[in-house]
């Protein structure tokens, strides 16, 4: 299933719309069905991406690509993070979703210097 930054972005928009106790599993589904109502293949590539993405900033493989948390959750993440959650390959085990830590940060410094960013 294609996934476009757009796609990423308008998702990430709807779940930081959401009251901060609504955005668990369930909130971020319910979200989704709304976005990407009669795909629910989308539905759940979205947020499997965005999950990935998510944990990847987390992890501390990412340093300098994204601003600390703000007080309401949101995170402003840099255009090739972006780029990179979109297309790298997702792996999928049972119940997870995540991208190759090393791979993912090549995509993310390969698409920076393209833009002339890294």
């Amino acid at each position: 299933m294609a996934v476009t930054v757009a796609d990423l972005r308008e998702a990430g928009e709807a779940i930081h719309s959401l009251p901060l106790g609504d955005r668990d599993w369930e909130g971020r589904a319910m979200a989704m069905v709304r976005l990407f109502k009669g795909e629910p293949n989308k539905s759940m590539a979205v947020e499997c991406r965005l999950t990935a993405m998510s944990r990847m900033l987390q992890s501390g493989t990412l340093p300098g690509w994204s601003t600390p948390a703000s007080s309401d959750g949101s995170v402003n993440v840099a255009e090739p993070v972006w780029l990179a959650t979109a297309t790298e390959p997702l792996i999928l085990e049972e119940r997870d979703a995540y991208f190759d830590p090393a791979s993912f940060l090549n995509k993310v410094l390969l698409l920076a210097q393209a833009e002339g960013n890294a």
